[in-house]
């Protein structure tokens, strides 16, 4: 067998199951649709220099303790510090979530409540303080544009912002 009829038959192996499985896919290969919320963190004042992180977290109930502040629905990565402003993304499950905090943590500490401060939260635009605004999450629907204030000068206790929520 010569060299070319080699090759031919080794292509011919190799692209005609490739072939048949991508013309099997009836729309081709699709992304998989992002379901969550997406938007800008915006701060305010000096990022201190006992940060360890900065994230936005979610719940889709008020966390009545302060203890409950540790059982977030989801957490975002770390945000990009320091900046003006950051994008955040946050994936989430389907539901009606009532607070997304923007919570910091002291370096070199346990992950426990006080070591936690609320910088703001997902708010109607008017101040990080604000009442909370809650977000829905459609099945397979990114909420984009749910921009947030970070305020480093006037962040809350765990305690002080489960009071300031109720």
């Amino acid at each position: 067998m010569s060299r070319k009829c080699r090759i031919v038959k080794k292509f011919t192996f190799l692209v005609i199951p490739a072939l048949a499985v991508l013309s099997a896919c009836d729309e081709g290969l699709q992304p998989v649709p992002f379901q969550g919320v997406s938007g800008r963190v915006a701060f305010l004042g000096e990022v201190p220099d006992s940060t360890d992180w900065v994230r936005v977290a979610a719940f889709l109930d008020l966390p009545q303790t302060e203890l409950d502040l540790l059982g977030f629905s989801a957490i975002s990565n770390e945000l990009s510090l320091p900046n003006d402003s950051t994008p955040y993304v946050l994936g989430l499950d389907t539901g009606v979530y009532r607070w997304l905090p923007i919570v910091w943590k002291r370096s070199g500490a346990a992950l426990t409540p006080d070591a936690l401060r609320i910088l703001g939260w997902y708010t109607d635009g008017a101040g990080p303080f604000e009442p909370p605004q809650t977000l829905l999450v459609r099945e397979e629907t990114e909420t984009t544009n749910a921009d947030m204030i970070a305020d480093f000068e006037n962040a809350l206790t765990v305690e002080e912002a489960l009071e300031a929520i109720k």
